[in-house]
Parts: C-alpha cells; structure tokens; sequence
C-alpha cells in the first residue's frame, strides 16, 4: 500500500493497534473475570478487541494532526446499505453517505465510498483490480481463496451466490463467519468447511474444536462458578456465575495443549507456527490473575506446561454432547460477615503486602514501597502504567531461571488463605504492571479471595456443602432480604448467561 501511494502521489502511514492484554479472551475469560460473549449477551468482545483500541488509537491520531494546524481528517468505512437490514437501519439513523462526510457519535468525519455498491459491484470491482484492468495494491488472490474455501468451493463468487441464497442475508447475519476462533456469537461453519475442503487448514482442527467445547458446555451449570463476590447485608449469592475454576483449569490446559502441538507440527514441516493461544507474557498474566482471583492454586499453569512438555500428559479438548437450555437454578445465599476480613486477626496482611518479607528487608534498600490507599489501608505501591500489562524481559527471566522453584512452590502443601501467593510473587518480581486504578483495586481483590480461601471457597470448594451451608431469599434475615432486594433484575441478566 506503501508503494501504491508513493507511485501515485500519496503518502500512506501505517499503523497496527492491538487491544489490551487485560482485554483479550484468555485474560479476561482464564482469569475468572468473564463468560465468552454468546449469543443472547452483548459483543463486548468486539468492542474490547476492535472498536476500543481502534477508536483510542484515532484520538490520539487526530489531537495530533490538530496541533500541527491540519485540515479535519474523514474515516472512510467499507460499510453498505445493501448487507443486511440492520446495517442499512443503523446508516441511515447515522446518515452515512458515499459523497458528503458525516458525524458519527464520536464527533468524527465518516465517508462510505461503497455505502451504495451491491454485492455484484463488489465482485466486480475486485475482478478488474485483480487483473490489473484498475491500479490497485492488491490482486486479492488471498481474500478470494479464503472466501471460497469457507464455502468449500474454489471460487469465491459462486461461494457467495451460495452465501446469498440461504438465510443468513435474510436473518441479517453473516453467512461465512470469519472472525475469532473462539467465537461463540454464531455457528463458525466457515472453519468447519475449510477444514474438510482443503488439507492446508488442518492446522485449525484443535482450534474447531474447542469452539465447539465451548459451545456446547454453555448451559452445562457444573462448569460455572457459584460462589459471589459481593457481600450484602452479611451474605454473598450462590448461583451459577462465571466459569468455575475447574474448567478454567481445563481451559487454560487445553489451550497449552494445542500451542504444543502447533509447535510439534511446525518443527516437522519447517514453517513458522499459525498461532500461539498463551505467549509467554499472557501466560504468565494468566497464571498471575487465576492467583489473585482464588480459581488456581499458584504457578498451576507453569504446572499444566510441566505435564505437556516433559512428563507427556496430553489434555486434548474433548468430544461432547451439547447441554440443552435450562433455568439457571435459584440463587441462594452464603452468610459470610460484614466485611471480607472479618475472620481475620491480622487483617492488615490479608491484601498484597507481605510480613515476612517487610519485616526481613526493613530499613534496607530492597524494602518493598508502601502507599497509603484512600481508605487509609496500607498497600504495596506497585508499579501503574496506563493498563495492565507484563513485563516482558521480566517473564522470559522467570522462565530461564525461576521455573523450579516455583514448581517446588506450587507442589508443596498451601495452608488456607495462600491462594494469593502467586500474584504476589510476581507482582514484587516486577513482572506485573497496573493501570492507576487497579492498585487498590487488586488489594481488595486480594484480600476478599484470601478470606474465601480460609472458607474453603476457592479454587476446589465443595459445592454441595456450599449449597446446604446456603439458604434462600425466603429464608434470609432482614437486613440479608434487604441487600439482595433488587435480585430480581439481576435474576434477568443471569438468566441469559
């Protein structure tokens, strides 16, 4: 594109955004934090991943051509009218035009250059493109090979003859859904078809596969995590939430499994590898947040690569049946006190700070930094950036020097209320970086699982001694009835989980 410009007169600049780490499906999924966006739910998947750093990335573009006193810049868009209902419905509402920029509800100039093109125009115009009948940067072969290979046909007009004539136009959907591997917003019959048209995709089976899994165990209730983080009048909710920390333990194995094979394929056939699920930094962010959430004991998932690389135990995604739709079960009610550390003597520990090592490095220059939080606690002053992040020479120093003893450390017994141990340890290795909020934020996380760990409501709890330790809304004292009194529209929210 950079050449095309330059040969006819014009400058192309090219930047690539990423979404933040803390955004990604492995963090925010393998951490305990959040479900996959599934049908039914909102995308916050696409907002995470596309729109937000996009949209960041622009501001910061344009604050800049401001300053050096240029004209408005205009975001020209590939979107038409002629793609489905919806999308017509929402550029009109937005009055997108291919001739006159339009504001969008940002504030920035919008131009659609192909708003009013029909798919045969489309087709059209890519074939005199390619051919060179047009100038253009690209002759397209790789968008058409994909286009038809996800129809299982060679040629990615008839493909999209085919695409057009069944009923996802008609639904307003796409009809080859070419996106995330792990996206569960609608059926990926795309990956399925690349992979029975062409041997070249085989690479991707493992990948199908668990989309499927996952898919398949969305209703399954055993799989999620019951326990509440939010304390009302003395009690936390007992219902199917999140993930339970088991199957975040067989996702994040299942996902170490399929890199390792990747990487098994690649050295055979002397190529460079078609993914990587969990790189080194987010697979220490991984391991880090399943520690400070209470879902893994810690450094399990340095464990679960154990296992992979050197001891041969495989942990391929399985074949199962899908679980029908049900009601998610009633909630039910835990009483746990007032506050998180009611059940601590030495409360002032339970967060991120660490007696032994303070009362070891005091007055010396290996001393930890502590900062006063607003509530007056004293908390660990780890290092903040603008989001949360891992220092990357810090996690490949850990890997060539430190793997053993962690694995002695995650091995060994751990007494109740350690399950934090894991954060903590990377967090003064300075290997983990906060945005400015997450400081706190973290110590109060903290500090709550330490609690549910002495509880035993952590990573390996019993749940139907959860259940019967529980009682009902019907069953809650006054004040208990009373925090928990707008359940209801949550009840709603849940019940499209």
């Amino acid at each position: 594109m950079r050449a095309f410009g330059k040969a006819h007169g014009f400058t192309v600049m090219t930047h690539v955004v990423r979404p933040s780490m803390a955004s990604t499906f492995q963090v925010k999924v393998l951490s305990g934090r959040a479900l996959p966006s599934f049908p039914g739910t909102q995308g916050d998947c696409s907002t995470d991943l596309k729109i937000a750093p996009q949209r960041a990335f622009r501001r910061k573009l344009f604050r800049q051509l401001s300053q050096r006193g240029l004209a408005e810049p205009v975001t020209c868009l590939g979107t038409r009218y002629d793609e489905s209902v919806r999308r017509a419905t929402g550029m009109r509402l937005r009055g997108e035009s291919d001739d006159t920029a339009a504001r969008n509800k940002d504030g920035d100039l919008v131009l659609s250059p192909i708003a009013h093109w029909s798919d045969d125009d489309v087709w059209e115009a890519i074939a005199l493109y390619g051919s060179g009948s047009r100038p253009c940067f690209s002759d397209f072969e790789e968008m058409r090979r994909i286009y038809a290979h996800s129809v299982g046909r060679s040629c990615a007009v008839v493909a999209d003859a085919i695409l057009d004539g069944g009923t996802a136009r008609k639904q307003g959907k796409c009809g080859a859904r070419m996106g995330c591997h792990v996206c569960q917003m609608a059926e990926d019959k795309s990956l399925s078809n690349m992979i029975a048209f062409d041997e070249r995709y085989a690479y991707a089976r493992g990948l199908h596969r668990l989309n499927r899994f996952i898919r398949a165990t969305r209703h399954d209730w055993s799989r999620r995590h019951w326990i509440g983080r939010t304390i009302r009048g003395g009690y936390v909710k007992v219902q199917p939430d999140t993930y339970h920390p088991a199957m975040l333990r067989a996702l994040t194995r299942y996902m170490l499994q399929l890199d390792y094979d990747e990487q098994q394929r690649v050295a055979s056939v002397g190529e460079r590898p078609k993914f990587q699920l969990l790189p080194l930094d987010m697979m220490v962010a991984v391991d880090a947040l399943q520690s400070l959430n209470g879902v893994a004991r810690p450094f399990a998932a340095w464990a679960d690569l154990r296992d992979i690389h050197e001891r041969g135990i495989r942990y391929d995604v399985p074949e199962v049946l899908e679980v029908a739709p049900t009601p998610i079960p009633a909630p039910r009610f835990l009483h746990v006190g007032d506050a998180w550390d009611d059940s601590a003597p030495d409360s002032d520990w339970t967060g991120l700070r660490d007696p032994m090592r303070e009362a070891l490095t005091e007055g010396s220059a290996c001393e930890p930094a502590i900062t006063v939080g607003a509530d007056g606690r004293a908390i660990l002053d780890l290092p903040t950036s603008q989001q949360f992040g891992v220092d990357l020479e810090a996690a490949h120093l850990i890997a060539e020097f430190e793997v053993e003893r962690l694995l002695d450390m995650h091995d060994a017994c751990s007494a109740p209320g350690s399950v934090t141990a894991g954060y903590r340890w990377y967090a003064q290795y300075g290997c983990l970086t906060l945005s400015h909020s997450q400081k706190a934020e973290h110590d109060d996380i903290a500090r709550r699982t330490a609690f549910k760990d002495r509880l035993g409501l952590t990573d390996n709890y019993d749940l139907r001694s959860v259940l019967a330790q529980s009682v009902s809304f019907e069953d809650l004292p006054q004040a208990g009835r009373a925090g928990w009194s707008g359940l209801g529209s949550e009840q709603t929210q849940l019940a499209l989980c």
